[in-house]
């Protein structure tokens, strides 16, 4: 009898770690429902992309909360890319996207007049 009891204790600790430790969060109101997950339980965002021409890339980026982090142009450091898909996301770092491959996607400063 006391094993079943522990497989399924067992069980639910590994599947609540599963929930709270990796993986995708539940996506709050403020998130487009077109956004993504991508990247690590701590680091990681919602990102949505909204095209791209050259090394501009149009974005918006949300925290696991909802709350928007960026959006608008950010401008590709690094390797080319033809895409940007949330498995190569590390996470957003001092105002920056940070990708598996060394590449940053640094918002591109606003155009004075």
């Amino acid at each position: 009898m006391a094993r079943p009891l522990i497989f399924l204790l067992a069980t639910m600790t590994l599947a609540g770690c599963l929930v709270d430790c990796g993986g995708a969060p539940s996506r709050p109101a403020s998130v487009s429902s077109e956004a993504l997950w991508g990247g690590d339980a701590k680091k990681g965002v919602f990102l949505k992309v909204n095209g791209h021409q050259g090394t501009l890339w149009q974005l918006e980026v949300w925290n696991r909360k909802g709350q928007l982090l960026g959006a608008g142009g950010f401008r590709l450091r690094g390797f080319g890319k033809a895409r940007i898909i949330p498995d190569e996301i590390i996470g957003w770092e001092n105002g920056a996207l940070h990708l598996k491959d060394g590449t940053w996607l640094v918002p591109e400063p606003a155009a004075s007049h």
